[in-house]
């Protein structure tokens, strides 16, 4: 049984599954002629879901898909370049929240979009470990400096150019400058063995970020809390996670308690036209 059917019916013979496989499993084949994956390269296939995405009239399904069925939209035709660059230019980072929690049907929904972001060879492997409780937040906090006072006394270099000894001095005195009293904590973490899961799981904290205001929701990268997470084990112990796996992004979210009226001024791009 072929991983693909193909209705012959609606089948336009366009060949557009055929050229936008991202691997080539389909027969070459010349003219018109029904799309077709030989059995030698089918278990080369990422089920990645080209083929079927493209398909003008739904003619092909992608037999592993868990999704087919699902009605067809043209979102991109209709967006508009300046409002989604507005939309781009206008993403703050998020320092100051509203002590109200974010509740878990909205992370539920926000994280059911953020699965569709792209990973390598399409394989998924992004996984997420959502904070709320404000006691284990405040101890992933408290591990944080705990680190820092440690790196201070093994790598000064380090502790200096990372501003870590006024870190902990803020936060002796009571200040949380490292999670920033956000009411969630989202992680992003894969399997150790996963060679490029720092690649998949930034572009997957990205897409989240970029996501967040659209829900009411802000977000801020938590710098120093991901690097305790990735160096030192009592901290990863928090969150539930040993040796096996790699954390490489944590993102402090919440309710934004002053919103942004305008869009401030950055550098010209750096861009290199050959």
């Amino acid at each position: 049984m072929s991983i693909i059917t193909v209705n012959k019916e609606k089948c336009t013979q366009c060949n557009a599954c055929v050229e936008s496989c991202p691997i080539s499993l389909f027969k070459n084949q010349e003219g018109k002629a029904y799309p077709e994956i030989p059995e030698a390269n089918e278990k080369r296939c990422i089920y990645c879901g080209h083929c079927e995405a493209v398909c003008p009239t739904g003619a092909l399904t992608l037999i592993p898909s868990i999704e087919t069925g699902k009605e067809s939209i043209d979102i991109v035709s209709n967006l508009n370049p300046t409002e989604l660059g507005a939309y781009f230019k206008s993403r703050r980072s998020i320092r100051k929240f509203k002590s109200r929690p974010v509740e878990r049907k909205t992370i539920e929904q926000v994280m059911e979009i953020v699965r569709y972001a792209p990973t390598g060879t399409n394989r998924q492997m992004n996984q997420w470990t959502v904070v709320s409780n404000p006691e284990i937040i405040k101890q992933l906090a408290d591990s944080t400096v705990e680190w820092m006072k440690q790196v201070v006394q093994s790598n000064p270099e380090m502790a200096a150019r990372l501003g870590m000894r006024m870190i902990i001095a803020a936060h002796t005195r009571g200040f949380d400058v490292i999670c920033h009293n956000a009411p969630q904590l989202i992680i992003a973490h894969t399997p150790a063995s996963y060679g490029i899961g720092s690649k998949d799981a930034v572009i997957g904290t990205s897409h989240l970020e970029l996501l967040l205001p659209s829900f009411g929701l802000g977000g801020c990268w938590a710098g120093y809390l991901m690097l305790a997470l990735q160096q030192y084990p009592e901290a990863k112990k928090l969150i539930g996670l040993d040796d096996t796996s790699t954390v490489h992004a944590a993102l402090m979210v919440g309710f934004p308690k002053y919103k942004y009226k305008r869009i401030p001024a950055r550098k010209e791009a750096n861009v290199n036209w050959l």
